[in-house]
């Protein structure tokens, strides 16, 4: 199963999703949407701008993991939505949003039993390939500039992994 697929099963678990999508840990929309036919709360830049503070928050709150223990998922509660954020592999993050009133135990419940029985079937694209081609030629021209992977990493806002298996796949 692919992510794309693996969004459609997700949507069709309930009718309350509004948005569902598949975050890199740099808050690019890997994969996903809205549900068509509503009304969009964000459009354009501030979509853009809520999926990156997403990402980057989910990123920061994975610091506290050594003493909180593994980040399971974030709900912030506005009045007009609820918006979830589950990180479900090292770099992707599943981030939906869904009508005010749902039970949030209730609808996170749901996804990850969903998530976990499909996973012996689940073949999500390694972070690798959510890299468009304008920022891998730009990875390595920085590696091939004597710049070190640390900063590449945090100046692309890239996983250290990620920065080596693009460099790695470039000598290849």
């Amino acid at each position: 199963m692919n992510s794309e697929d693996l969004l459609k099963g997700i949507l069709k678990l309930d009718s309350n999703i509004r948005f569902i999508g598949l975050l890199e840990k740099s808050g690019h929309l890997y994969a996903g949407g809205p549900r068509e036919g509503i009304v969009h709360h964000l459009t354009g830049k501030n979509s853009e701008v809520s999926l990156s503070q997403t990402a980057h928050i989910v990123q920061m709150r994975k610091n506290f993991s050594t003493d909180l223990g593994e980040l399971k998922y974030m709900v912030y509660a506005h009045d007009e939505v609820l918006v979830f954020s589950i990180p479900i592999l090292e770099d992707l993050i599943l981030v939906f949003s869904t009508e005010k009133d749902v039970s949030v135990n209730g609808i996170v419940t749901i996804i990850t039993d969903y998530i976990k029985s499909i996973e012996p079937e689940l073949k999500l694209e390694k972070p690798t390939k959510m890299v468009d081609e304008e920022k891998r030629r730009t990875v390595i021209n920085l590696h091939d500039s004597g710049i070190t992977e640390d900063l590449i990493a945090e100046q692309m806002d890239l996983d250290i992994n990620t920065v080596k298996i693009l460099i790695q796949e470039s000598i290849a």
